[in-house]
């Protein structure tokens, strides 16, 4: 075991050390605003502890795996993100918290085990894939979470093209052109309605020897409704366009198990099999293991139980976005903020000032926050959401979606990226091009193993 090296400064004299474990929306948040209020101060250092050295901006990873955005253009470096002398950015993955001895223990990229003493600890985790023990889930389907799950399920669609294409045995054919995404939250919809674009764009300018009826994109959840996040009325218009648009849409149909070349949904004798090699993903989230391990008091779901001021049980222990339960004073007994993007960002500012009053001696306040709405895209320039009560739909959500996200946009030049891809893909399309990278990691599961290349046989 080895230790990560101290910053210039005598260990035993060294400044109050606020660790950030998590590189998402909450945890360089927080760390960006500590920079602003700690200002000059000398008496207080910043680490931040990443498994990957840059923010991943995961509302449009759905069209990174339809080509309409370059990858680079929705990734930021943590440490352009981070500019204070006395932060520190560290990649590695966290394997333990010992909240006991004040400490963490991280896996570097030279494969060692390394301690980081704190002072003050912020989990700001996120989450991991939950696959509900579905059998073959892990071992079959592909995710949306990561950047390399939109190089993976980009490259999938695109090589299920070039096979059917020229495959002569009609089974192995209508497996190759049938796709199913599991789970019809916001990011199941984004996904369907985003792959749904782009296989027939391909399929119309790059394969004419494929049929349109050929092409078949199911869309399966267990649930009783498209879009749980919103009302019923923003469910059953996202619906009913995504099935005009040929998804086929299955509500209150359970995933029982994922096969090789199939996936069986439905209960029992009344279950149905879809011959598919392409199932998609996206039917949960579980917080980070490591969370629950640690010591402080969680809920069912594993996350972080945390006060109003976001401490946990223990005391200088802080927990926010996905892998934390922050009760919300505003609504009803035992309701707890929304794991979303636009939570985590306000939660880390409210953060930073509770940690610096908590330094100072002062006094924490509680989060508050009314959230402004809710946008999805649900694909060809078309979207759903609330904002600020009031209902929208169609293009005009659409462009408040995308609106929206390209102001969070971190910096001016990712903006100008995002706007030239949106504007020179609407005008040229997107192409077939495979990227392949050998050697990328899928965040199905928590092991982070490799995703299997299709054998000749599929």
């Amino acid at each position: 075991m080895t230790a990560v090296s101290e910053p210039p400064t005598e260990a035993e004299h060294r400044p109050h050390r606020v660790l950030i474990l998590g590189g998402g929306f909450a945890g360089v948040t927080t760390a960006q605003a500590l920079e602003k209020r700690l200002g000059g101060r000398h008496d207080v250092e910043i680490w931040l502890v990443s498994s990957d050295n840059f923010l991943l901006f995961t509302p449009l990873l759905p069209e990174v795996c339809s080509g309409i955005l370059e990858p680079r253009h929705v990734v930021a470096p943590l440490r352009g993100m981070v500019r204070r002398k006395s932060t520190w950015c560290v990649t590695a993955d966290v394997e333990e918290i010992h909240l006991a001895e004040s400490e963490v223990v991280v896996i570097g990229g030279d494969g060692h085990r390394h301690r980081l003493a704190y002072d003050t600890l912020v989990l700001a985790l996120g989450g991991v894939t939950h696959t509900f023990g579905i059998p073959g889930v892990e071992e079959h389907a592909m995710g949306m979470k990561t950047l390399a799950d939109a190089f993976s399920l980009r490259n999938r669609i695109i090589e299920m093209l070039e096979r059917a294409e020229i495959e002569e045995d009609p089974a192995a054919r209508r497996a190759q052109l049938t796709f199913v995404v599991g789970g019809a939250g916001s990011s199941g919809v984004e996904t369907v309605g985003e792959i749904e674009g782009f296989v027939r764009h391909l399929r119309h300018r790059y394969y004419p020897e494929i049929r349109e009826q050929e092409i078949s994109i199911h869309l399966v959840e267990l649930g009783d409704q498209v879009l749980r996040e919103m009302t019923p009325d923003m469910g059953d218009y996202a619906a009913q366009r995504l099935t005009r648009r040929g998804i086929q849409i299955h509500l209150e149909t359970p995933l029982t198990e994922v096969r090789e070349r199939e996936v069986l949904v439905g209960p029992g004798s009344e279950g149905r099999t879809i011959p598919t090699l392409t199932l998609i993903w996206t039917g949960g989230v579980r917080p980070a293991p490591v969370v629950a391990e640690c010591g402080v008091d969680v809920d069912h779901a594993g996350r972080a139980v945390t006060q109003p001021t976001m401490e946990t049980s223990q005391m200088g222990v802080f927990a926010i976005g996905d892998c934390a339960a922050i009760p919300d004073s505003t609504g009803p007994v035992g309701r707890a903020f929304a794991p979303t993007a636009q939570n985590a960002v306000r939660e880390g500012r409210q953060l930073a000032a509770n940690i610096v009053a908590r330094i100072d001696g002062g006094t924490m306040a509680q989060f508050r926050y009314r959230p402004l709405g809710t946008l999805a895209s649900i694909g060809r320039r078309t979207g759903v959401g609330t904002v600020f009560g009031i209902h929208v739909r169609g293009w005009i959500a659409w462009f408040m979606w995308r609106g929206y996200y390209w102001s969070r946009l971190p910096g001016l030049n990712r903006k100008v990226h995002v706007a030239l891809d949106w504007a020179l893909t609407a005008l040229f399309g997107a192409d077939p091009v495979q990227l392949k990278v050998e050697d990328v990691r899928s965040a199905m599961g928590s092991s982070g193993r490799r995703r299997p290349p299709l054998s000749d046989e599929d």
